[in-house]
């Protein structure tokens, strides 16, 4: 008679953790899924705004070679620029220098 009582008993253990480790399951499993959702917004997010980015580069490199090549002799030395007889190139590090021969 203990013995049943006994085995009874266990098995209500038995059940009542398995019940506890599928509530368990289903909670970690809802977290999951929640942080998952979160992370595909935040990276739909991320590459919205990367295109953005990426299009006001192409904008911003579109006006500086529309800039560069209107640039002309004149407009240069209109703005205090001149153009130096003697060109001199020098260095920073003097191991760098290269020895050009000439003909």
């Amino acid at each position: 008679m203990t013995e049943k009582i006994l085995e009874l008993n266990n098995g209500k253990t038995i059940f009542w953790s398995l019940v506890g480790v599928l509530l368990l399951s289903l909670a970690f499993y809802m977290y999951f899924i929640n942080i998952t959702i979160h992370n595909v917004v935040a990276r739909q997010n991320l590459e919205s705004e990367a295109s953005t980015l990426t299009l006001s580069i192409g904008n911003q490199e579109f006006k500086y070679i529309t800039l560069r090549n209107n640039i002309t002799l004149p407009l240069a030395l209109s703005m205090g620029f001149r153009e130096m007889a003697m060109k001199t190139f020098v260095p920073k590090d003097p191991s760098t220098r290269v020895a050009f021969v000439k003909n």
